[in-house]
């Protein structure tokens, strides 16, 4: 998720009687052992300041990974006072990669309870601080849970760099990596698409692990036992046998067709991953930064209006081009909508209710020659990153118009669209809406802010 000065800039004061020490590793790479300095146990008070900024200044080195899971040793020579940005420079050396990748990369610091994505001037060290703080605020992460995460530092794509411009990208070691952070996104399911651009895309991966496609040796059972490696987890269990069948088999079946097919359109393993990115090109959400939020879930009969509903969760996946709501549960994607086409908002919880969640708002008209009212349609997301969400909007719109005109060529042509459209904050009173639908954002829904799952509330 995109780190975008959402307090980080208070909570990135060192406070070393507070927080521990920071420590990126993971079981990849064993933990590196850091050199003992000669410091005498009696130190004054006086010069604790001068000792605290001599350490942090010393060499060390760091573990950097990549979204397959392998990783890098760097050498920091300002020590824990590293910028991301020298980072991400030394990280792009260090793969013999073009000064282009600076651009197209990025380092963030993640864990499997929350991403973040860091500017440049971002010191990872003093992140790793506090993210236990963090996680307080941007997870509904139980504290003792929060306490043992670790986080790691990991190179991967920075989800502001442009898709125009990453399509004229010819270097080969930059298309690698950026086919191995797709391949990621399909396999672990972060990207909702369909079963039967799973298997056309597993049909690829097939290549690049076997090469060109033998009728003899690539038979039925061969994938057996390695479906998970070519298809998202959720495709391989949405089968399910009847007495006699093996759907399984089915889909192996259909993988080496795919498989097969794929042998007739490319000449090796790096036309492959042209292939592979091209066609996740086409996804509207690829790219993408994903938020963990819920949405009220429509009653859909009087039976469940009267016992109640539980929300619904979603996943909101952002990128410089659209906002999408998707269903978790069966990973389907509920509403895509172009910034043009929508207005946003973030409201946040009320101080006086701890537990309570933060709130993000879409706004946007029924498609045209639809049955619904005419009235705008809003949609609330409840979530502690509904603020991370509001500022992964803002940069986006920011980063198409620096000086709020808002024009810039998109897939479906230039468009241009005022920062008040967008914007709900701006809007009330500001802006005529073509249909008139200016209401306040005071009281818009009969339900308020939604309470944590952890609330003790």
């Amino acid at each position: 998720m995109a780190a975008e000065d959402v307090e980080l800039s208070r909570m990135d004061k060192e406070n070393d009687s507070a927080f521990r020490e920071a420590r990126l590793h993971s079981e990849e790479i064993p933990a590196i052992k850091r050199p003992r300095t000669n410091i005498k146990k009696a130190i004054s008070w006086g010069n604790r300041a001068d000792l605290t900024r001599s350490i942090s200044q010393q060499p060390l080195t760091v573990a950097v990974f990549l979204v397959e899971k392998s990783g890098r040793l760097l050498n920091l020579e300002e020590g824990r006072n590293t910028v991301a940005g020298t980072i991400n420079t030394i990280m792009s050396e260090n793969l013999s990669l073009p000064p282009i990748a600076s651009q197209v990369f990025c380092v963030w610091l993640i864990s499997p309870l929350l991403q973040l994505q860091l500017k440049a001037h971002h010191r990872p060290f003093r992140l790793r601080r506090v993210w236990t703080e963090l996680l307080k605020k941007f997870t509904n992460t139980p504290e003792e849970v929060a306490e043992k995460d670790e986080p790691i530092l990991s190179y991967q794509r920075n989800s502001f760099f442009p898709l125009p411009e990453e399509k004229r990208i010819k270097d080969d070691r930059i298309i690698r990596r950026l086919f191995e952070e797709a391949k990621y996104n399909v396999l672990s399911g972060n990207y909702p698409i369909s079963t039967n651009d799973a298997l056309m895309l597993g049909g690829i991966l097939a290549y690049v692990d076997n090469g060109n496609f033998n009728p003899e040796e690539h038979t039925t059972g061969c994938f057996k036992t390695k479906l998970t490696d070519y298809l998202p987890a959720w495709v391989c269990k949405s089968s399910w046998s009847f007495r006699g069948r093996s759907p399984r088999s089915s889909l192996e079946h259909k993988l080496l067709e795919q498989y097969r097919s794929v042998c007739q359109k490319v000449r090796d393993v790096k036309s492959c991953h042209k292939l592979f990115l091209e066609l996740c090109w086409d996804f509207s959400f690829y790219g993408s930064v994903f938020f963990r939020g819920q949405i009220e879930r429509p009653s859909s009969s009087l039976l469940s209006n009267i016992l109640g509903n539980s929300d619904l969760p979603v996943r909101v996946a952002i990128n410089r081009e659209r906002v999408h709501v998707i269903d978790d549960n069966k990973n389907d994607v509920l509403l895509s909508l172009a910034f043009e086409e929508l207005s946003w908002d973030y409201t946040p919880a009320p101080a006086l209710e701890p537990g309570c969640m933060d709130t993000f708002w879409l706004e946007f008209d029924p498609p045209e020659g639809s049955s619904e009212p005419t009235e705008a349609t809003r949609l609330q997301i409840f979530s502690k990153q509904a603020e991370m969400m509001d500022a992964m909007v803002q940069s986006c719109v920011l980063c198409d118009d620096p000086e709020g005109n808002f024009q810039c060529d998109r897939r479906g042509g230039k468009i241009s669209c005022r920062m008040e459209r967008l914007s709900l904050s701006t809007l009330e009173g500001t802006w005529d809406r073509k249909k008139k639908s200016n209401r306040s954002f005071t009281n818009p829904f009969r339900k308020g802010p939604r309470l944590s799952e952890h609330s003790d509330l």
